[in-house]
């Protein structure tokens, strides 16, 4: 039997002699995987060239370049435990990029662009694996790297370790489907580094902990039941380990989310991230601005459903219901891949739930290659359908020009998603620089641990993505740019948030003391010197009021 016609075969019927077989025959070659490497790795350079000259430093960022520039005592490595202790790659990776890179936020996006790059590849090398056609993997592979709904994960340069756990579970399939068809020695090496690659991704970045549980079905399809059993098993037993130990024996840290909400809580968040999830998915499908998400998904429901009623009415021997039959199982696998991806964020809070821009999209970023895998078996189901009403062949032929023509403008919507991504992404590393200068500006000296209450200023750019909108991002990168390890800067939404204490200024959590804390108005670049609590009343009433601004620079 070949894989062609293995393809038309439900799985269960075909001996696992053959489904081994059949995977061998499907590894792909080095000059394979080099080729698709360097034609997304243009594509991405395309994308993404603008951004790495002209993005900068977001959220995260600035804080790992503070505590890289003025380490804590214990060291780098110290401090990032406290802060990611329960993610212990995460800590290396960190680490690692600050030793290598320092503060060229141009390399580290350059870097997040590579290893989204290296997810696309890894997710190629998978689907010809899995005995998919080189023009369908490389479509899926190409529309993975442009999707705009968790682009975060290339324009915010720290999420680039997102990108590289990604690619590490995806490679750990494709090790773990060789190992099974391989024989004992060299089985037992592909097994141990598949599982390897699973923990490490795991323990760097747990957005893939459900999918690599749920990697078993693939074993299933390759080699039957009771070959991928025992395989299976381990998996599951060593990632639910794994995190167990990571949550209950590692200490809590900072920066990992680690609450979890009732069972009332998980439900409707449970609820929310389905609700969203389906409309991520129309908007996946029908990626046009001013178009409601919620019409792509009826319509991406209209064609799988179309197609599921056409093959239920078509004869078992037609090639038109196989074709319908594989590209439905693709979908259903797709849908399975995004629920799995999603579920690891169910117990933490609702602010977890699948957004299209800013920041939070990256918790689609492994949603998003079972998003893709549904849009595009879609496209192809729809080509299919729209081929055979036109009458075009007796046998229809899926990668058609039709179908070709749907993905291309599928991947040029894409595009054009992204392209606004970056020019708002960008447009908030130039108002983070503009809000440094005219802090510079109104302050050139500052003594050591002073306070800088900053009001007055931008704190986003389009939906959600920051501008030093936070206490620890403008501290950070007041620390930074003064090259001053004691300073503290808190953003205000306005100068109504200060409260004028017996003993020096509060707002946002953070206390100053009256002759070191100094009152900002950053579009204005004018500052005030709080030296005693009735001048910081006065002057904060009147900043509040409208009616002046702080007297000058004292």
């Amino acid at each position: 039997m070949s894989p062609a016609a293995a393809d038309a075969v439900p799985a269960a019927r075909i001996p696992a002699s053959v489904r081994a077989a059949n995977a061998r025959r499907s590894s792909v070659s080095v000059r394979e995987l080099l080729a698709c490497a360097l034609g997304l790795g243009l594509l991405a350079l395309v994308m993404c060239a603008t951004h790495i000259r002209s993005g900068g430093s977001y959220y995260d960022d600035w804080s790992l370049l503070a505590l890289a520039r003025f380490p804590a005592p214990g060291g780098l490595l110290h401090v990032l435990w406290l802060d990611y202790g329960q993610r212990p790659g995460q800590v290396l990776y960190y680490a690692a990029l600050e030793e290598v890179l320092g503060v060229d936020s141009s390399a580290r996006l350059a870097i997040a662009a590579a290893t989204l790059v290296l997810e696309a590849v890894c997710l190629y090398a998978l689907l010809r694996q899995l005995g998919l056609a080189v023009r369908h993997a490389l479509a899926i592979a190409a529309l993975l790297l442009t999707f705009p709904f968790s682009d975060s994960v290339w324009l915010w340069g720290v999420l680039s370790l997102s990108s590289l756990a990604i690619a590490a579970c995806l490679l750990g399939v494709i090790l773990a489907l060789r190992a099974l068809a391989s024989p004992a020695p060299r089985a037992l090496a592909l097994h141990l580094a598949s599982l390897s690659l699973y923990l490490a991704s795991v323990l760097s970045y747990e957005v893939c902990a459900v999918a690599c549980c749920l990697a078993g079905l693939l074993y299933v399809r390759a080699v039957g039941l009771s070959r991928a059993r025992a395989r299976w098993a381990l998996d599951v037993c060593a990632i639910a380990a794994t995190l167990a130990v990571a949550r209950g024996v590692l200490p809590i840290d900072v920066a990992t989310p680690s609450r979890t909400q009732s069972l009332t809580g998980v439900i409707g968040h449970a609820g929310l991230i389905a609700s969203r999830g389906v409309g991520l998915a129309g908007a996946a499908a029908l990626p046009l601005g001013g178009v409601s998400p919620w019409i792509g998904a009826g319509l991406l429901g209209a064609v799988l459903l179309a197609a599921t009623a056409l093959r239920l009415r078509l004869s078992a021997g037609e090639q038109v219901r196989a074709d319908l039959g594989r590209w439905l199982a693709i979908a259903g696998a797709g849908t399975l891949v995004a629920i799995a991806s999603w579920a690891v964020y169910v117990p933490g809070p609702d602010h977890y739930a699948p957004t299209l821009d800013g920041t939070v999209n990256r918790m689609n970023a492994a949603a998003a290659v079972g998003v893709v895998i549904v849009v595009y078996a879609a496209v192809m189901l729809l080509a299919c359908m729209l081929a055979r009403l036109l009458g075009s062949s007796a046998r229809v032929v899926a990668p058609g020009s039709l179908s070709l023509a749907l993905a291309l403008a599928l991947g040029g919507a894409y595009l054009g998603r992204t392209a606004a991504d970056v020019r708002v992404w960008d447009a908030a590393a130039a108002d983070q620089q503009r809000v440094l200068a005219d802090v510079r500006a109104a302050l050139p000296r500052l003594p050591g641990g002073a306070t800088v209450y900053a009001f007055d200023a931008p704190r986003t750019v389009g939906q959600g993505v920051p501008v030093l909108s936070t206490t620890l991002d403008l501290t950070s990168a007041m620390r930074l740019s003064y090259a001053s390890p004691q300073l503290v800067g808190v953003a205000l939404a306005g100068s109504a948030g200060l409260t004028c204490g017996p003993h020096g200024p509060l707002a946002g959590g953070v206390g100053g003391d009256y002759g070191r804390s100094y009152l900002l108005d950053v579009r204005a670049r004018r500052a005030v010197r709080l030296g005693a609590r009735a001048q910081c009343t006065a002057q904060s009433r009147r900043a509040s009021a409208g009616a002046g601004r702080p007297a000058g620079r004292s």
